[in-house]
């Protein structure tokens, strides 16, 4: 995906550069790009959630104390592509999930077998389809949660601690600018840093 970036944008600028300088038909230039070695090269797979040849569509009922069952719809890749990055929309065409599929991952040591998108952004919207919430994992991990107001506007960043799960510190934002840091020590102590 880098590489063809990459590449789309050098032979962009320099279409841009020959219009730029003027036509010189007498010179002439020798061009070479060269593949980065150290980037991997992924398929980029855009999917939607209601196509029953990509995801299994399973409806559940979840009920907690003290409140009113509620039905869920949960959705399953089938035969999931090893090592691809994944853009999935939901029916609304919004996007959901983006992400690399990784079948084994290996965090700390510790091997898990079972395939999941270990490093991935998840989307969610309110009812009226403005943009909520993009909650990010690392490793397998919960790492960070941007939310955002009815114009789109960040509110707050929540940081959770990788290892313990744990609120580490709530960036507040007012109008699109950070406002304030708030670090926690314990559970509900924390210390406010003004932003200046």
């Amino acid at each position: 995906m880098r590489t063809k970036s990459l590449l789309l944008f050098l032979v962009f600028s320099i279409i841009c550069s020959s219009f730029m300088k003027g036509n010189d038909g007498d010179k002439k230039e020798n061009v070479s790009i060269s593949k980065i070695n150290n980037l991997p090269e992924r398929d980029t797979l855009r999917v939607f959630q209601n196509d029953p040849s990509v995801f299994k569509k399973t409806e559940d009922i979840i009920t907690r104390p003290c409140s009113n069952p509620e039905p869920t719809i949960r959705y399953e890749l089938i035969n999931p592509q090893d090592n691809a990055y994944y853009i999935i929309y939901n029916d609304k065409k919004q996007l959901v999930l983006e992400g690399v599929y990784t079948p084994q991952y290996t965090y700390e040591g510790i091997l898990y077998n079972k395939g999941d998108f270990y490093n991935s952004k998840t989307y969610s919207y309110t009812k009226n389809g403005n943009l909520d919430t993009v909650h990010y994992m690392e490793d397998g991990r919960n790492l960070k949660t941007e939310y955002f107001d009815t114009k789109i506007q960040l509110t707050k960043i929540r940081y959770l601690n990788k290892k313990s799960g744990e609120l580490s510190r709530i960036e507040l934002y007012k109008n699109g600018r950070l406002k304030e840091t708030r670090t926690y020590v314990s559970f509900n102590k924390y210390t406010t840093v003004k932003a200046k």
